[in-house]
């Protein structure tokens, strides 16, 4: 039970925090969805900024273990993009809760300086230490496909994961607004995996041989 009301909290604070944003949603709103009293939000967050710390941090987790579960099946590289990118396709779409998510996701983090309690402060470590995990792991596998001469190597790992990435963070933050209520995105979610498979497909070797005679992996050793 203890559990589960934990969850309905945070539940309720990715709806509140999606539709509001961090600065304007209240404790007593994400109780009153929760379906729980104010006090009892306190007995398992410190505060609100508690809260938003925790949301961030199950989305990192969530997302670097379905990509380790998902690649530990797969051997080469581009499959292994394609699976990263679709576990990020099933955080984001397979439910409202989860649109909720990437809207919460650019918004940010408030200033590091205004955490001060150690239990907040040892949260931000976490995520800072796993954040970093989805990109190292993008970079890896595309520099083994570049390696493999399966993917163009005419830009840095680091270049094609923004661009991967960032295509993808938009166009779903174009959903989750248009969920909202607030914007027509003009496009489905099935558009959106068609888009990041052409992406995908873009710099893949068929692609890159065709246009690109120089190659960043042997010009940085």
């Amino acid at each position: 039970m203890k559990e589960e009301k934990r969850q309905a909290i945070l539940d309720a604070a990715i709806k509140a925090f999606a539709q509001k944003g961090y600065q304007y949603a209240t404790i007593e709103e994400i109780a009153k969805e929760a379906g729980v009293a104010k006090g009892l939000v306190h007995v398992y967050f410190e505060n609100k900024l508690d809260l938003l710390l925790s949301v961030v941090l199950l989305f990192i987790e969530t997302v670097n273990r379905r990509n380790q579960e998902k690649l530990a099946a797969l051997a080469g590289p581009v499959e292994k993009l394609r699976a990263v990118f679709e576990t990020f396709a099933e955080l984001l779409t397979q439910s409202q809760r989860n649109l909720y998510w990437g809207h919460i996701l650019r918004e940010g983090l408030p200033q590091s300086e205004i955490m001060k309690s150690n239990r907040q402060r040892a949260k931000l470590k976490q995520i800072y230490k796993h954040s970093p995990m989805l990109q190292d792991t993008l970079d890896r596998i595309i520099r083994e496909g570049q390696e493999q001469g399966l993917i163009d190597a005419t830009l840095p790992p680091q270049i094609l994961r923004q661009i991967l990435g960032g295509s993808s963070q938009v166009l779903y933050y174009g959903l989750a607004l248009e969920r909202h209520g607030r914007r027509k995105a003009g496009y489905t979610e099935g558009d959106v995996r068609r888009a990041i498979a052409v992406l995908i497909d873009r710099f893949t070797v068929r692609t890159a041989r065709n246009r690109h005679t120089f190659s960043y992996s042997s010009a940085h050793g």
